[in-house]
């Protein structure tokens, strides 16, 4: 069969808009069915536009959506289905609204989807049934079906899927950082996560064998992300893996996502030193934390099992280690007051963590806070193009709409001030000052090269990411990454002030702030109607 998957971007600026990585739920499903000898190729919109005629002309075309991307993959499906080419949806949104997603689609697969997939493909290619497929949904005699879930996989499932297969995906070689994933699922359970829902708290891991045998495979010159959902869930296995790329030379730069605590012995307070060296020393040059509050009552209502002393003793470990941070907060929990928002925004200033985002709390279909907020009657939108974590979609507690949205802007405002970026960037300068006149002196290469970055400086949608591909090929490796360690941090601080404001300005972020203002005053109008007829 001749099948098409898509992966379209949000329809306003969002904090992904760069990362240019897809999601690695399709890629896999294309090894699988190229491998059963199907014609596959992906589009990811971030990487490059979509084919819409080659998508007309296909047999099967497959979607992934988040919620905030849901109403732009709805929009090409019925688009596509007008035409009579059939759709599957597939994600972690559609996976708990498949009667939404059906309205839109021929089937749905829901839950992880690698052998629902490929079982629904053999059905349609042989004409056979799909009523016995487990986690689809589908149509059947103009009526809503859905059939029994699926189990997630086991560990040793799991670990005979195939590697990802990136070459499918339409303009790969645009990506700058290639995608690794090791583990699925979370232990935890945060109320506002709909990875443990999607993917469930059993996690299934590879053998750390078969990771290092992917990374030797890795085209050099580029950087990887390891997209675990928590990289250091057993430390045991983490450290194996880091001691293996270090002992094999795969040392190439990593960045992943993490818990503060994971750098902490949980026994004793102390630093996992052992551990911190790894990092170090395989060349960790970025890593991903959801600090997500510094206020204890947040963190307790979002069962995060976690204290502000080990947010801030972390910091100081990674930091010790040479390693920046990406720190992440969610702003807006019925804990939350404009007092604790500020107090968050203070602490990230104070803590010089490297970049941050401050994200509104979002109700994500399938979470434990979806649930709470609906049946309290507190979602102010069913509109999925908002539930990205940069608009407020809740009645807060302890502020109106308006107020918590507002704060959320400032508060990546005021942390990205261009005076801070400045300040930053010269005092790298400073510090490094003899390697970098001693590398323009050395480097022709360069030379040649830099009024092409100051070209790309000025670029609103990809300089940044553009300029560290030049920048890639006219270096070596050793060199690129101390001369990284000097701009980096400035540079995307800069970029991520620029793009903040110029989402605040899009039009469609000020049709709803006005929106949001207005309604906050009626709000504020009644509550204060209730309390003076109560009195």
């Amino acid at each position: 069969m001749r099948i098409r998957l898509v992966e379209l971007k949000a329809l306003s600026n969002n904090v992904y808009d760069q990362s240019r990585l897809p999601r690695l739920g399709q890629p896999q499903i294309a090894a699988i069915l190229a491998e059963h000898g199907h014609d596959v190729l992906m589009y990811v919109e971030t990487l490059a536009p979509v084919d819409v005629d080659d998508l007309l002309r296909a047999d099967l075309v497959g979607i992934s959506s988040t919620s905030g991307t849901t109403p732009p993959s709805y929009a090409l499906a019925d688009k596509l289905r007008a035409q009579g080419v059939p759709v599957v949806f597939g994600g972690s949104h559609v996976t708990f609204v498949p009667d939404e997603a059906l309205d839109h689609a021929d089937y749905v697969v829901r839950g992880e989807g690698h052998a629902t997939m490929l079982e629904l493909v053999r059905a349609l290619e042989s004409g056979g049934d799909v009523s016995e497929i487990a986690g689809l949904s589908y149509w059947r005699g103009g009526e809503k079906v859905h059939t029994v879930a699926r189990p997630n996989c086991d560990e040793a499932t799991f670990a005979g899927l195939p590697v990802p297969d990136l070459t499918r995906i339409v303009g790969y070689e645009n990506m700058a950082t290639y995608p690794v994933m090791t583990q699925w699922g979370c232990p935890y359970d945060c109320n506002f996560c709909s990875v443990i829902k999607m993917f469930g708290r059993k996690v299934r891991a590879r053998p750390v064998e078969d990771v290092l045998e992917q990374l030797a495979q890795i085209p050099p010159g580029g950087d990887i992300f390891f997209y675990d959902d928590n990289l250091v869930v057993d430390k045991r296995r983490t450290k194996e893996l880091l001691r293996g790329m270090i002992d094999r030379g795969l040392t190439i730069p990593w960045s992943g996502q993490m818990r503060a605590e994971a750098v902490l012995d949980r026994r004793t307070g102390q630093w996992d030193t052992e551990l911190l060296e790894l990092m170090r020393d395989s060349n960790c040059v970025w890593v991903y934390i959801g600090f997500e509050s510094v206020n204890p009552a947040a963190l307790a209502e979002y069962n995060k099992k976690q204290t502000v002393d080990d947010i801030a003793e972390s910091i100081r470990a990674f930091h010790a280690y040479g390693i920046p941070i990406h720190g992440m907060f969610v702003l807006g929990c019925d804990a939350d007051t404009p007092e604790t928002v500020e107090a968050t925004v203070q602490f990230a200033i104070k803590q010089r963590i490297d970049t941050v985002q401050f994200m509104t709390i979002t109700p994500f279909p399938g979470t434990e806070f979806y649930d709470n907020m609906a049946a309290e009657g507190r979602i102010l939108s069913d509109d999925w193009s908002l539930y990205d974590g940069h608009h407020v979609v809740i009645q807060p507690k302890n502020m109106t709409p308006y107020e918590l949205q507002m704060a959320a802007f400032r508060a990546m405002l005021r942390f990205y001030a261009p005076r801070r970026a400045v300040r930053l960037l010269i005092g790298n300068i400073v510090r490094e000052l003899p390697f970098l006149l001693t590398l323009f002196v050395r480097e022709r290469k360069l030379r040649i090269v830099l009024p092409r970055v100051a070209q790309l400086g000025f670029r609103k949608e990809d300089g940044v990411m553009q300029i560290q591909l030049l920048l890639q090929k006219v270096l070596d490796a050793a060199t690129w990454l101390r001369l990284r360690a000097v701009f980096i941090v400035p540079m995307f601080r800069q970029y991520a002030y620029k793009h903040t404001r110029q989402g605040i300005r899009q039009p469609i972020n000020q049709e709803y702030i006005a929106w949001l203002r207005k309604m906050s005053k009626r709000l504020q109008g009644r509550e204060s109607g209730y309390q003076a007829s109560g009195k």
